[in-house]
């Protein structure tokens, strides 16, 4: 196995051992070198840089050091209210809060504690608001616009925009919320299928298997919903969206099918399509690898069907292709090198990055538990919601950080 280092190891003893060295010349004559301080800063920096990039061998290379584990523990609830019906959409609107809207045409903010208390798993609690009395049709689509504000797209064609009043993005369940119901285009009947392609622009799907440009207009102090049916795009059997950039999107359909849309000089124009699965694309998703960045999109599907397409280069190839997983996979999240997929079947699955590339973890499964959602929380650590409505934090044991390597047995 051959180890690339940005850092010399051999260097990097050798500056050890000199400062080593100068630590004991100063215990013997009580003068300290003036430069010892920056020197020291360095290799602590050296060292950083060194432990982070040996994490991806340790986990890959030294598994009989330490396995990657998955525990899954019930969040309490605080308070007289809960959450009823299955999760439609959510958005993350600080840290700790998310707002929420259910099948049964209810939104409502959910609140979990400081992330003090999430070094013990077993004590974190929600508390769940009373359910917006302004809002009354199921909402398939939640975003949030750069100055904070919340967009809601209800099914039966309602837009409502929500903000706090002391300022535009809303802080937390204390600050008293404004919730405003625009104008729509009267072509605007509703939606189920939609995504966000820019700043109050966004891509929806129409019955007639045609993807149509939304847009939030704001003139004279008043916004105003308007549907561009003249900019639209035809695509058979849609199943799912995706954003993957500005102006730039990924489309799943029921015949398996991945096509990339781009949004230029007004219009919707398909680039390329992909046969990647050989049953319907429940979800697409872009996934996050270490670093932020989101090069691979993932398309989940019917009958174990799981396919990741990668960018490289310009040019996007097809790193990981299987149709041998239990059940209909239809729902997954990602955040820094994770992922986790769920299966109809009662299964949950990890997709973990190492080296830039995505790999299922067979050894790292959860089998029996029937979720119905997840929800991307911090680094290692997401949000299950159960057939009851309840959510679950699910722990992901691995590897991270370099104070992980430090606490391990790494000469056993």
């Amino acid at each position: 196995m051959k180890v690339n280092l940005s850092v010399d190891g051999k260097e990097f003893k050798n500056q050890v051992q000199a400062l080593r060295e100068k630590l004991n010349e100063c215990q013997s004559n009580g003068r300290l070198d003036e430069e010892f301080q920056q020197q020291l800063e360095a290799l602590a920096k050296a060292e950083e840089q060194l432990l982070t990039e040996l994490i991806p061998y340790y986990r890959v290379y030294a598994k009989n050091i330490q396995q990657t584990t998955l525990a899954i523990h019930p969040i309490s609830q605080r308070g007289a209210f809960g959450f009823e019906g299955f999760l439609k959409s959510f958005a993350r609107i600080q840290e700790n809060l998310f707002l929420l809207s259910s099948i049964e045409r209810q939104v409502q903010f959910a609140l979990l504690d400081s992330m003090n208390k999430f070094s013990d798993p077993k004590q974190i609690e929600m508390e769940w608001s009373l359910p917006l009395k302004e809002i009354n049709e199921t909402i398939p689509f939640l975003s949030k616009l750069q100055d904070g504000t919340l967009v809601l797209l209800g099914i039966r064609g309602g837009c409502y925009l929500l903000s706090g009043q002391s300022s535009p993005a809303i802080a937390d369940l204390s600050e008293p919320i404004t919730i405003q119901k625009i104008l729509t285009d009267p072509d605007f009947q509703g939606l189920e299928l939609c995504c966000t392609i820019s700043d109050g622009i966004f891509v929806m799907q129409s019955a007639e298997d045609t993807l149509n440009i939304l847009e939030l207009k704001k003139e004279n102090q008043e916004y105003r919903l308007v549907l561009h049916t003249e900019e639209s795009c035809a695509i058979s059997g849609v199943s799912c969206l995706e954003t993957i950039e500005d102006n730039y999107l990924a489309v799943g359909t029921n015949q398996g099918q991945l096509h990339f849309v781009k949004y230029e000089n007004g219009k919707l124009k398909t680039e390329e399509t992909l046969d990647i699965l050989s049953n319907r694309i429940r979800q697409i998703k872009c996934l996050q690898d270490e670093t932020g960045s989101r090069n691979t999109l993932i398309a989940i599907g019917d009958q174990g069907g799981l396919a990741a397409v990668s960018f490289r280069q310009g040019k996007r190839v097809i790193e990981m292709h299987r149709e041998d997983l239990k059940g209909n996979l239809f729902d997954i999240q990602s955040q820094q090198g994770t992922a986790i997929l769920l299966s109809e079947d009662g299964i949950l699955y990890l997709l973990e990055e190492n080296f830039g590339n995505w790999a299922l973890n067979e050894g790292a499964t959860v089998n029996d538990r029937f979720f119905t959602n997840v929800l991307p929380f911090s680094k290692s650590n997401y949000l299950l919601m159960d057939l009851d409505g309840t959510f679950n934090f699910l722990h992901i044991n691995r590897i991270d950080t370099p104070k992980d390597l430090w606490d391990l047995p790494l000469y056993q």
